[in-house]
């Protein structure tokens, strides 16, 4: 598969996943008439309010988290998905993390699992971090990088653990299963 039909794919995906979140942010409800409304009395608190965050010391399983969905991606819909693609998100306490030294560990249904490290160039033995369609070597707290990688075919109904392994922090275990009637772009469940 060229450079050029994966990333066409990936401006694709990235532009489905912009028209769902303003689609989704432009579906509010409609004011209601106005009129009096009750006073309900609040209780009062009895709890003692919680302490400042703390500096994070980068073991904390919440500095590498999905957001969104995990898109299997298909140049032939009748044999199965080729490409992964899903998006991190890392919270704005949290270190910054060097995806350079993180790496990923894909296994599907009556295969091994195969070590992919980060690249410059989709292969089966890498992944690559895009924000923005710019390439990325850190995902800083509050960013949104978008991780793809080239699997093997993986038929449909198959399950896919995906292992995110940034260095000296928490694995992120992501398990899916691929839908039985795969189209060019799929949710995996």
């Amino acid at each position: 598969m060229s450079i050029a039909t994966l990333s066409f794919k990936t401006v694709c995906v990235s532009l489905i996943l912009m028209v769902f979140f303003m689609t989704m942010g432009c579906a509010a409800t409609p004011p209601k008439p106005e009129g009096t409304l009750p006073v309900t009395s609040i209780p009062p608190a009895t709890a003692s309010p919680a302490p400042p965050p703390t500096p994070d010391s980068g073991q904390s399983a919440d500095n590498v988290q999905l957001s969104g969905n995990v898109y299997g991606l298909s140049t032939d819909p009748l044999r199965g998905i080729d490409i992964i693609v899903f998006s991190v998100s890392s919270p704005s306490q949290a270190s910054a993390v060097d995806l350079t030294r993180m790496e990923i560990v894909f296994s599907a249904t009556g295969s091994d699992p195969v070590t992919l490290t980060r690249g410059l160039r989709s292969t089966t033995g890498t992944f690559t971090a895009t924000r923005g369609g710019n390439t990325v070597t850190t995902l800083h707290p509050g960013d949104l990088v978008e991780i793809s990688f080239p699997v093997k075919t993986v038929a449909g109904g198959s399950t896919v653990t995906i292992e995110l392994r940034p260095q000296g922090r928490a694995v992120v275990p992501i398990t899916r299963t691929v839908p039985a009637m795969i189209s060019s772009t799929n949710v995996l469940e």
